[in-house]
């Protein structure tokens, strides 16, 4: 019986080793095919001969690709069917035709541009290869979540990086990972002046990425897998049913067809209307405008915040149309696709004479981002009548009001400076960027459904009662104790980035720090005007932040390790009482 458990826990231990082998085994294909990107690009950049790339290119490229031979050897091992067999193959073949040729046609300027770019493909191709291999990894959703980010960032930031996607040919490569980060977070900080300094394909790699990070990461990998027939692991069913929360594969796709479909019509209409406005400047090609309405919608849609306008869009603040479809957009985009096909389906019932159900989270979405949009609108209003506002139209200053009020929602637009605001203001537009957006849109933030909970918390605690009832339903304690964690951690890190960045830069003043810091971490993109000035290590901190905001704060710290539940909830524990307060 003994030898049976040994052989039993020995077979456990080599299995552990081998899966820990898979996995490093595909991360470091992926790492290495990123970097063997970086190193071609560098290639046809050449700005300077002595460059650590181009000086050491021979060596870089020989351990390149001996690090790849055995890799992808390692990928043939492990490999579950004879086409994954097949597959690595070919790399190693394709990888050493590379390393040969781009050693012959180094000198030759034309010739190197040919294989940079037969280069790139080649490890394009590994990167997305290896990338859906990880399936076969036991890694969990959080991890493929973060993952995922990481991966579409770095490749963003190389596109970037390309002399092709700026008007100088020259961007510090910490500009370009900033850029990048700032897109898939759909955040809208940038270092640079994107209306300047991007060429037509650095925008249209930045609008790619702003689609990506407004879709979500992980629902385009849903739809492949969903959509292509006998395709994905068990594993990879698994991990897609758990991120919709249902048991019902039908349930999903039907639920992604219309994600989709009603992100591209919307986005579409707000582009229409956009272009009507955007006509008026008889100087700009057809194209040109065509390109720029869509960009800003896609832009709003997905609360990302970019603009191809110099000062955002101050131009157009006393222009309904502009106010109007761009304010919508946000809100759409931000108010989440659960409570808008709920919305729609009881419009659609209502209309048809059918019985429809609005659900507690539809109805708590609903009435905190009423409440929170009109008391933006009133405090903007009112407190910036003789300031910020003061000489303007009273159409002028309602339009401004509320648009100001609806960005702060993680838009990232602007049609007055917020630095114009007196702190007062500031202060409030700090909370209403804090709060952020809703479950499950495109915006970041604590969410509007942490705010009713946790305010419900205190409520109801003050009020001596057992559990919170909203609509005749109670909300689960689980939900309670998650809202006082996210308003805790989000609290806690935008204050100690602040508290960083203003020690770190040497800022005489904490009010726009913190600004940054908060607009960072619910992915606003809002700015008193420091991030062009910020240090090399204060970007850093602050793209931590924006990709924090966007991969959520329960997702990160839940990727380090997960809850063993078999010490938990079979046997109850002894209860130990506390006083509290």
């Amino acid at each position: 019986m003994t030898n049976k458990i040994n052989k039993y826990s020995n077979k456990n231990i080599i299995h552990a080793i081998d899966e820990l082998l898979r996995r490093l085994s595909n991360l470091l294909a992926i790492t290495g095919s990123i970097f063997a990107i970086f190193v071609l690009l560098m290639q046809i950049r050449r700005i300077d001969a002595y460059n650590f790339y181009i000086a050491n290119y021979e060596k870089i490229i020989n351990i390149i690709t001996i690090c790849f031979i055995f890799i992808l050897l390692d990928q043939i091992r492990i490999a579950p069917r004879r086409l994954y067999i097949i597959v690595p193959i070919i790399q190693i073949i394709g990888l050493l035709l590379v390393n040969f040729f781009s050693k012959k046609y180094y000198d030759i300027d034309s010739s190197r541009i040919i294989w940079v770019i037969v280069g790139s493909v080649l490890f394009f191709l590994i990167i997305v290869i290896n990338w859906l291999r990880l399936s076969y990894s036991k890694f969990t959703l959080y991890q493929l979540i973060i993952a995922s980010f990481i991966f579409v960032i770095t490749l963003g930031t190389l596109l970037l990086y390309l002399p092709l996607s700026t008007v100088s040919g020259n961007i510090h490569f910490i500009d370009a990972l900033f850029t990048a980060t700032s897109a898939v977070c759909v955040t809208g900080l940038t270092v640079i002046d994107i209306s300047k300094e991007l060429t037509l394909f650095g925008r249209i790699v930045l609008i790619i990425l702003i689609q990506i990070g407004g879709l979500g990461i992980m629902s385009i990998s849903a739809i492949v897998l969903l959509f292509s027939v006998s395709k994905g692991s068990v594993q990879d069913r698994i991990r897609t049913l758990e991120m919709f929360n249902t048991q019902n594969k039908d349930i999903i796709r039907s639920t992604i067809k219309v994600i989709f479909l009603a992100t591209f019509i919307i986005e579409f209409a707000g582009a229409i209307s956009l272009f009507t406005v955007f006509n008026d400047n008889s100087s700009a090609k057809l194209g040109e405008k065509i390109f720029s309405s869509l960009f800003h919608s896609i832009s709003a849609f997905c609360s990302a915040g970019f603009s191809l306008y110099e000062n955002s869009m101050h131009r157009y603040s006393n222009n309904i149309t502009i106010t109007t479809t761009i304010g919508l957009l946000i809100i759409l985009g931000g108010i989440g696709y659960p409570v808008l096909l709920t919305v729609f389906f009881a419009i659609k019932n209502k209309i048809t004479g059918k019985r429809y159900i609005i659900d507690t989270q539809t109805s708590i979405v609903l009435f905190t981002t009423l409440i929170l949009l009109l008391f933006g609108f009133l405090f903007i209003f009112f407190n910036e009548y003789n300031g910020a506002l003061n000489g303007l139209p009273l159409r002028e200053k309602i339009l401004i009001s509320i648009f100001q009020s609806i960005n702060p929602r993680t838009g990232g637009y602007e049609t007055i400076s917020y630095s114009s605001m007196n702190n007062v203001t500031i202060g409030m537009i700090i909370f209403l960027m804090f709060v952020g957006a809703s479950p499950s849109g495109t915006g970041g933030g604590v969410k509007t459904t942490t705010l009713f909970v946790f305010v419900a918390s205190i409520i109801t605690a003050i009020t001596n009662r057992p559990f919170i009832v909203v609509r005749g339903r109670k909300i689960k304690e689980s939900a309670v104790n998650k809202s006082v964690a996210i308003f805790t951690l989000a609290m806690a890190i935008s204050t100690f980035a602040a508290l960083l960045i203003f020690y770190i830069d040497g800022y005489k003043a904490m009010m726009p720090v913190l600004f940054e810091s908060v607009s960072a971490l619910s992915t606003t993109g809002l700015s008193l005007g420091i991030t062009p000035s910020l240090s090399i290590w204060s970007k850093i901190i602050v793209m931590f932040l924006m990709f924090i905001g966007r991969v959520g704060y329960l997702t990160l710290f839940m990727s380090v390790g997960s809850i063993d539940r078999s010490r938990y909830g079979l046997i109850d524990l002894p209860t130990g009482e506390v006083t509290i307060g």
